[in-house]
């Protein structure tokens, strides 16, 4: 009898183990894009690198820049499309496409400050004239944390090239960084041809903390633990250093300035796409509000010159400048 439920007990933990791995969500080691402070690796801005495209001569037939934050081997394959420094969490919209041809679009730039350097982020519009069709394309230039999908091989949903957060478990009292911008007031739709949009284009930054699971069928699921944004209009044309954002934790829908559209629950502000444990981007839903002593274990985190670049929408004027970005404990 005892050899029974001994038996008994062994088939439970293995069904339990079984179980847990098929719905936790993946986890990296959260340490990995860190420092010992709680900082972002490379936060500063102050270390880039440079992968370069052979454009097809059907094109502009040069060799393009893709700026990326981080550290890579001076003796590096820098035409190795792959190529970043593994200990980055950060990503740009500096994009490698193969539609056919070779195709390379910067939006995120190095830019000089005092002994180091910051982040230009600008929105422009990309024009080609392919065997006489004329393509016209708007993309904003965005720095964030987690993993632009490359080669990008068409212009049809282009939130699925993009896996958003990383593995993060700190609690930020507020998040500070360097600033200046200038927003272009008139927004364009611009994608294959050039049509106006409504509204004024906006910069933005966005943090979101959130505790995330997987299902057995690989659908990703989270709460929302924390979070801040701000938008930018208009124009700041000097430096505005050591600017604090709070983070905000647990419920905030009873705030006097919560707004549902811009910070309510994601699908309910817009689509984002992470990658499962089987490698596939897959549609991230929240489904709660956390409670304010909960621990995250992702982070979403960006900068944007237009708000809306993801959807080939903003002012062909906006330029946004970040550097130095801080979590403050």
């Amino acid at each position: 009898m005892n050899k029974f439920r001994q038996y008994q007990k062994s088939v439970v933990v293995i069904f339990l183990m079984f179980l847990f791995a098929t719905t936790a969500f993946p986890q990296n080691d959260p340490t990995l894009y860190i420092d010992k402070q709680g900082q972002l690796n490379f936060s500063s801005l102050d270390f880039w690198y440079s992968r370069k495209v052979k454009e097809s001569i059907l094109l502009s037939g040069k060799t393009i820049d893709l700026f990326g934050v981080g550290k890579v081997d001076p003796g590096a394959d820098f035409y190795d499309i792959k190529l970043k420094d593994p200990k980055s969490p950060w990503g740009t919209s500096n994009i490698y496409s193969k539609m056919v041809l070779d195709l390379g679009n910067t939006r995120a730039y190095p830019e000089k400050r005092g002994s180091g350097y910051c982040c230009r982020l600008e929105t422009a519009i990309r024009k080609d004239n392919i065997a006489g069709l004329k393509v016209e394309v708007l993309i904003a230039g965005t720095l964030f944390v987690g993993e632009l999908i490359e080669p990008v091989r068409g212009l049809k949903d282009p939130l699925k090239n993009v896996s958003q957060g990383i593995s993060f478990t700190k609690k930020p009292k507020a998040v500070k960084f360097d600033y200046k911008y200038r927003i272009g007031n008139q927004r364009v739709k611009a994608i294959y041809s050039v049509d106006p949009a409504e509204g004024t284009d906006k910069a933005e930054f966005c943090v979101i903390l959130q505790k995330r699971w997987e299902d057995q069928s690989g659908n990703v699921f989270a709460t929302r633990i924390g979070g801040a944004r701000q938008f930018f209009t208009g124009t700041a044309s000097q430096w505005i250093n050591g600017a604090t954002f709070p983070v905000s934790y647990g419920d905030v829908t009873h705030l006097p300035e919560y707004d549902a559209k811009t910070m309510g629950l994601i699908p309910g502000v817009g689509e984002v796409y992470v990658k499962n444990s089987q490698n596939k981007m897959v549609s991230l839903v929240e489904t709660n509000w956390g409670k304010p002593d909960d621990v995250p274990t992702h982070l979403i985190f960006y900068f944007t010159s237009s708000y809306q670049g993801i959807l080939y929408q903003g002012s062909p004027e906006s330029v946004f400048w970040v550097d130095n970005i801080e979590f403050v404990y």
